[in-house]
């Protein structure tokens, strides 16, 4: 009786082993598709979605697999859709190969039409991806902006002049989240940056007796703040990054000629292109 209760038992894990075991399916574009497969033909891979193996048949060109990991630990990788390289299997001498992804972590990118809530300028960024799907990176943007709206009035000569023109230098280190992962053709992502920027305010101080600016001057500036980005990266290829961004934050610290001022609104975003890495 007890050998039976045993047997079923031993039985049922097995059922159940086989149940949870699945092959995965690596794309080139970075997606990864848990699958059941059915057969693997000279220009397609036929499959089951592993959550619906009741559900119909799906068929994918080889030409977009990067490679397929089978339950049993073996593997076939493609090359451009041709025959599969020989794969290794989990009991070989060795360790098991890691899938090739179809992106680069690193992306270095510029921005010639970057904005700040300063003006108008450059930037440059680096980006790194930290785990193997790219859903947290680490992101270090820096910009430069003029501003180049600035008047005044000058009472001397009664009448509006241009100002100086400001310059801002930032530096944003923080992280990009991407609920997706980072490596497809169009990703989203949000996160934080700490943001420090140094430059320089020029103002108009009022005369309270004529009511009219008597000084007009130049002084330093210090930020510290915190921004959220928001941006939309584009992959056309493995290397060829876009993007577009905007973020919004205010400071901790606002210093204007060494003494403190108002908390003050932040914004910077633009266009970028880029190299993947």
């Amino acid at each position: 009786m007890h050998l039976k209760k045993l047997l079923l038992s031993l039985i049922a894990i097995a059922f159940s082993v086989s149940t949870f075991a699945q092959d995965k399916i690596y794309k080139r574009n970075g997606d990864v598709v848990e699958a059941k497969i059915k057969s693997v033909g000279t220009k397609t891979v036929t499959y089951l979605r592993f959550d619906n193996q009741t559900g119909p048949e799906y068929t994918i060109v080889k030409a977009e697999v990067e490679k397929i990991a089978y339950q049993n630990g073996s593997e076939d990788v493609f090359d451009g859709g041709r025959m599969p390289r020989p794969s290794r299997h989990s009991d070989d001498n060795g360790p098991v190969s890691e899938p090739r992804p179809g992106y680069k972590p690193n992306v270095i990118s510029l921005s010639p039409m970057q904005f700040s809530e300063n003006g108008l300028g450059l930037g440059l960024s680096y980006e790194r991806a930290l785990d193997k799907k790219g859903v947290i990176a680490f992101y270090l943007p820096a910009a430069f902006t003029l501003n180049m709206n600035s008047t005044y009035y000058d009472p001397v000569n009664g009448r509006t002049t241009n100002g100086h023109q400001d310059a801002m230098f930032y530096a944003m280190p923080g992280i990009k989240v991407y609920p997706t992962g980072s490596f497809g053709t169009v990703r989203y992502a949000v996160g934080p940056s700490l943001v420090v920027a140094t430059g320089e305010k020029s103002s108009s101080h009022y005369d309270p007796y004529s009511g009219y600016p008597s000084v007009y001057r130049t002084q330093s500036h210090f930020m510290l703040g915190i921004i959220v980005n928001n941006s939309l990266n584009i992959n056309p290829s493995p290397h060829v990054y876009l993007g577009l961004e905007i973020g919004l934050g205010f400071s901790y610290m606002n210093q204007i000629g060494g003494l403190n001022s108002n908390t003050a609104f932040i914004a910077q975003g633009g266009f970028r292109i880029g190299y993947r890495f």
